[in-house]
C-alpha cells in the first residue's frame, strides 16, 4: 500500500501484517473443485449453500460432508473475478461489467470484511449492469474514526482513509458505495465518550464527507463470528458421520452475531442516502449460528471471514435485498 504522495510508506508494523496475513489467506481462499463451480452458480433447488436459508424456497439439505474438503482448499490470485489498476490506494480492482456496457458505477470499500463480500457484490453488479472498484485495506474501516485506531493498526489506516477519499473526486462516476467491516475493530475512545459513540460518529462523518455524486452508501451488517474450535469441531463430526456438521458445531446467536456501529450509524442519519443490508438470517436461525449451511463451509477462519465458495451462493439473496431498496442509478 501506497501513501496519496505516492512515496513507498514505512514497514508496515507487526500487529498489521500479522492481520493482513490472516485477511489475505481469508480473501483467497476458494474451491478449484467441481464443488465450487456449483457454489458458483447457485440456484434456490438444489438447496447448496445460501440457499438452504432462503426462506422464499424452503429446503432441506441432509448432507453430513463438507464443501470445501480441507484437502482441495486451493489459494487463488486475490484480483481472480477483479481486474487490478493501477491506481492508488492500491490495490485497487474492477469488477462487475465492462466500462461500455455499465449502466452504473459502484464501489466496495472497507477492511477483509468488504473484501469477502466482493464475490456476492460482483453477482450483484452482473445482474444490475454496474461496473464496480474494490478498495480496501487489512484491518482498515472506511470511518473517521481510524484516527482512534490503537497503535499498530491506525499508522496504516489514516493515510489509507485519506487516499481513498481523495480516489472519490477522480471518480465522480460511482453513484452507490457499499462498505463493511469488521464490527469487532477497537478504538481508543477519549475520555467523557464511549467506544460506541465513537465508531458510529467516525461512520457518518467519513459518509457525509463523501462527494455528492455518491447519491446512496449501503452498509452491509458485518457477520458473526464462528467458535475457537469451529474446525476441530467440523473435522470430528464429518469424521463420525452421524451428525451434520453445521447443526453440532452451531454456536449461540448472541454470542456471534455482535452490534454493528456501521448499521447504527446508518439508521441514524434518517436519509435515504443512507441504507443497510442484514443478510444475518443466511448466516443464523434466531437462536444459533452455523459453521456449514447447505454442505457448504460458511468461515475461512475463527476471525469471521466468510469462504469464496459460500459467498459465490449468498449473491443471488445479496441482490435480492438490493433490488429491494430500489437504488437510484
Amino acid at each position: 500500500m501506497l501513501a496519496p504522495s505516492g512515496r513507498k510508506p514505512a514497514a508496515m508494523p507487526a500487529v498489521a501484517r500479522l492481520l493482513c496475513l490472516t485477511c489475505a489467506f481469508a480473501a483467497l481462499s476458494m474451491v478449484a473443485s467441481a464443488g465450487a463451480s456449483a457454489a458458483a452458480k447457485p440456484q434456490a433447488k438444489s438447496c447448496v449453500g445460501a440457499a438452504a436459508r432462503d426462506d422464499r424456497r424452503p429446503c432441506s439439505n441432509p448432507t453430513r460432508s463438507v464443501s470445501p474438503k480441507k484437502g482441495s482448499r486451493g489459494l487463488v490470485p486475490i484480483s481472480r473475478g477483479c481486474t487490478p489498476t493501477d491506481e492508488e490506494p492500491s490495490p485497487i480492482c474492477t469488477f462487475g461489467v465492462s466500462a461500455s456496457k455499465a449502466r452504473g458505477h459502484v464501489a466496495l470499500i472497507g477492511d477483509s470484511h468488504a473484501l469477502h463480500w466482493r464475490g456476492p457484490v460482483g453477482v450483484v453488479a452482473r445482474a444490475m449492469g454496474w461496473r464496480g472498484y474494490s478498495i480496501s485495506a487489512p484491518a482498515c474501516p472506511f470511518s473517521a474514526a481510524v484516527q482512534r485506531l490503537p497503535v499498530g493498526l491506525r499508522e496504516d489506516c489514516v493515510p489509507w482513509y485519506r487516499a481513498v477519499r481523495a480516489w472519490f473526486a477522480d471518480h465522480p462516476e460511482v453513484s452507490t458505495v457499499f462498505v463493511s467491516q469488521k464490527a469487532r475493530t477497537p478504538v481508543v475512545a477519549p475520555p467523557g465518550r464511549s467506544a460506541q459513540s465513537v465508531k458510529i460518529a467516525g461512520f457518518q462523518r467519513a459518509w457525509r464527507a463523501l462527494p455528492r455524486t455518491v447519491k446512496q452508501i449501503v452498509v452491509i451488517r458485518d457477520v458473526p463470528v464462528p467458535a475457537r474450535d469451529m474446525f476441530e469441531c467440523i473435522e470430528r463430526v464429518v469424521a463420525a458421520g452421524t451428525e451434520r456438521p453445521g447443526v453440532a458445531c452451531a454456536t449461540q446467536r448472541s454470542q456471534a452475531l455482535r452490534w454493528d456501529a456501521a448499521v447504527s450509524a446508518a439508521n441514524g442519519l434518517r436519509s435515504k442516502r443512507y441504507r443497510h443490508v442484514d443478510m444475518s438470517n443466511y448466516f443464523c436461525s434466531p437462536r444459533r449460528c452455523f459453521p456449514v449451511i447447505g454442505g457448504v463451509q460458511v468461515h475461512s477462519d475463527t476471525l469471521g471471514h466468510v469462504t469464496s465458495s459460500y459467498g459465490w451462493t449468498l449473491g443471488p439473496y445479496l441482490l435480492r435485498k438490493v433490488r429491494a431498496l430500489r437504488l437510484s442509478s
